[in-house]
C-alpha cells in the first residue's frame, strides 16, 4: 500500500489488514552483515565451473529448471481458506517478495504467518462489505484513485512514469490500490454513522495517555510461544507463566525471576524494556496492560503474538496537557480503528478459517 496516498482511515485499517513486519524486519546492521558474510564465504568455496551432465548441460541449469517448477506449483497451492474462499500461496509470495531483502532466512516462517494473518483479515473485511452491501459508490472509489494519480504526477521525478510502474515499485498494483480504497471508504462510511462529538470526546478522555505523550518504564517476563505447534505446548506455557506470577506475588524479586526464566533478550537486564509511549512502540495488548498499572504494580499474565507476559511498571513520566479540539480528528480516527478491531474480532469468532500446512 502507498500509505502516503491513502485516506486517513485507510492508514488506520492498514494496521489491521496489513502485516506488522517491523518487529521481524528490524534486524541490526551487524546481524545482516554477518549473514551476508557467511553467504559470501560459502559462495567463495564453490567451483566457478559447474559439472556437466551426460547431455552436456550443466547441473545448474537442471536445478534452476526444477526450482522454477516447484515455485510455480507452490504458488498454485491454497495457503488458507476464509469461509470457503481461498487465499493462494501466490498472494502470500507476492507480499513476502516485497520485504525479502529486509529479513533473514530464519525470519521467513514468522513473517509468512504474519502475511497470512493479514490476508485473512483483509478477506474477512471484504466479505463483510460484500455481504452487507456497504461498499462505497464506484464514483467515490475512482475519485480517490484519481487523487492518487494526481499526487504521484505532482512529483517531478514521477510525472512521466506510468502509474502502474510507480505502484509496482512500491510493491503493489492498481487492483490492490483499488481494493485498499474500497475497504477504506466503505468502512469510513459504515463505522462513522453513529459517531458524534460526544462519543469522540468520551473516547479522548478515556485515552488521554495516547495523546499527551505519557510514557511508562516497564520490565517483563516472557514465555515465548511463537514456535509452539501443539495445544499441549501452549497449555504448559500458560502454566509456566502462572507459576512465575505466583512466585513474584509471593515476594520473589521480579528482576531475578526475569533473569532466570524470561525468553526475551531483556532477561539479562532483569526484563527492563525501558520507556515507551501508549501506542506505536509495543503491541496493543502489552501496551494496554502496561498503561493500566501504577508504579510498582505487576500485571496478570498478558497474551500477545509473542507469548505470555508478566509486566511490572517501574516509572511513569507524565505527558503534557492536550486539548480535545487540537486532537479531535486523530481521536476520531483512533475510535474508528477501535471499532474496526472489535468488528474484526467478531468476524473471526464467527468465521470458518483454516490455515493450510506450510502456509
Amino acid at each position: 500500500m502507498l500509505r502516503g496516498f491513502i485516506k486517513p482511515l485507510g492508514i488506520v485499517l492498514c494496521g489491521i489488514l496489513c502485516i506488522h513486519l517491523s518487529a521481524s524486519a528490524a534486524e541490526t546492521d551487524t546481524k545482516k552483515a554477518a549473514t551476508e558474510k557467511k553467504t559470501a564465504k560459502k559462495e567463495s568455496k564453490k567451483e566457478t565451473k559447474q559439472p556437466e551432465t551426460s547431455s552436456g548441460k550443466s547441473t545448474q541449469s537442471s536445478v534452476q529448471a526444477e526450482t522454477s517448477s516447484v515455485k510455480q506449483e507452490d504458488e498454485n497451492m491454497v495457503a488458507a481458506t476464509v469461509n470457503d474462499e481461498n487465499i493462494t500461496q501466490k498472494e502470500v509470495n507476492r507480499l513476502l517478495n516485497r520485504i525479502k531483502d529486509r529479513i533473514t532466512e530464519e525470519q521467513v516462517p514468522l513473517v509468512t504467518r504474519q502475511i497470512v494473518e493479514g490476508l485473512i483479515n483483509e478477506k474477512l473485511f471484504l466479505q463483510y462489505i460484500r455481504d452487507n452491501k456497504i461498499e462505497a459508490p464506484q464514483a467515490e472509489v475512482e475519485a480517490e484513485i484519481n487523487k492518487v494519480t494526481v499526487d504521484i504526477k505532482s512529483n517531478p521525478s514521477l510525472k512521466d512514469t506510468p502509474i502502474d510502474e510507480v505502484l509496482e515499485k512500491h510493491g503493489t498494483s492498481l487492483d490492490e490500490l483499488r481494493k485498499d480504497i474500497i475497504i477504506s471508504l466503505s468502512f469510513e462510511r459504515y463505522l462513522s454513522k453513529d459517531l458524534n462529538d460526544n462519543n469522540i470526546k468520551t473516547y479522548f478522555e478515556q485515552n488521554k495517555a495516547v495523546y499527551d505523550g505519557t510514557e511508562v518504564k516497564a520490565s517483563h517476563i516472557l514465555v515465548d510461544t511463537r514456535e509452539m505447534k501443539t495445544a499441549e505446548e501452549l497449555v504448559k506455557a500458560k502454566e509456566k507463566i502462572n507459576k512465575l506470577k505466583v512466585e513474584v506475588d509471593g515476594g520473589k524479586d521480579f528482576a531475578e525471576v526475569a533473569k532466570q526464566n524470561s525468553d526475551c533478550p531483556s532477561a539479562k537486564n532483569g526484563g527492563d524494556l525501558g520507556s515507551f509511549k501508549r501506542r506505536g512502540q509495543m503491541v496493543e495488548p502489552f501496551a494496554a496492560a502496561a498503561f493500566s498499572l501504577k508504579v510498582g504494580e505487576v500485571s496478570a499474565p498478558v497474551k500477545t503474538e509473542f507469548g505470555y507476559h508478566i509486566i511490572k511498571v517501574t516509572e511513569i513520566k507524565q505527558g503534557k496537557d492536550v486539548k480535545f479540539d487540537d486532537i479531535k480528528q486523530q481521536a476520531k480516527m483512533d475510535l474508528l480503528s477501535e471499532k474496526a478491531r472489535v468488528l474484526l474480532m467478531q468476524l473471526k469468532q464467527n468465521a470458518k478459517i483454516e490455515i493450510k500446512t506450510g502456509a
